[in-house]
């Protein structure tokens, strides 16, 4: 005896999907505004990066700009040869020098001797606010006198109060006192002294 058994089930059958047109239309769409989205941030991603590329060229254009005008205020480059040439012109000229300052100081009677030490004491006692313009000392008759310029009139007083305090100078009398005011552009007052007498002036 035969028995045939149907083993086909329907649920085993290949099934074909089949997609609408408006489900494929609805796809290509949002296909598209991916699409449409990707490329905007592409590029705004682009200008970004194309905007910092010109900050970058402008700011090495700066660099550039200042270093050359560097380049330009920077001295020009001096010849080691002429600069030790002018060192040892310089180097003559004091030893040249020296030497005249030598020969004067023979010269000089005992007397005059310790004038750089008088030039010394008047500017040592100089307060602040008080300038010498002239200065002149007598080497024969050892006499006085100086011009200069004080930013107030009190100054000068002082100012013969500490000379007299300095043993080269101490022995000197001002016979000549003028005091005018400044007539420039210049504060406080002109002014010179002398020891000499009136009729010497």
């Amino acid at each position: 005896m035969k028995q045939q058994i149907n083993l086909y089930q329907p649920i085993f059958r290949k099934q074909k999907i089949i997609f609408s047109a408006q489900t494929i239309a609805w796809l290509g769409l949002g296909l598209l505004l991916l699409l449409i989205a990707w490329t905007m941030l592409i590029s705004q991603r682009v200008g970004s990066l194309e905007n910092q590329l010109v900050s970058q060229r402008a700011a090495e254009q700066r660099v550039l700009a200042q270093i050359s005008e560097l380049r330009q205020d920077q001295p020009e480059p001096v010849d080691q040869g002429e600069l030790e040439a002018e060192i040892e012109g310089l180097n003559q000229r004091r030893a040249e020098l020296r030497r005249s300052l030598d020969a004067m100081s023979q010269r000089q009677p005992v007397a005059d001797s310790r004038l750089h030490e008088r030039y010394d004491a008047l500017a040592r006692q100089r307060p602040s606010g008080l300038w010498l313009t002239e200065l002149h000392l007598d080497e024969q008759q050892g006499d006085i006198a100086m011009s200069g310029r004080a930013l107030a009139a009190r100054l000068l007083p002082a100012y013969l109060d500490g000379l007299s305090t300095e043993p080269l100078i101490s022995g000197a009398r001002f016979r000549q006192v003028q005091l005018q005011e400044s007539d420039d552009e210049l504060p406080g007052i002109r002014f010179s002294i002398s020891t000499a007498p009136e009729n010497d002036s």
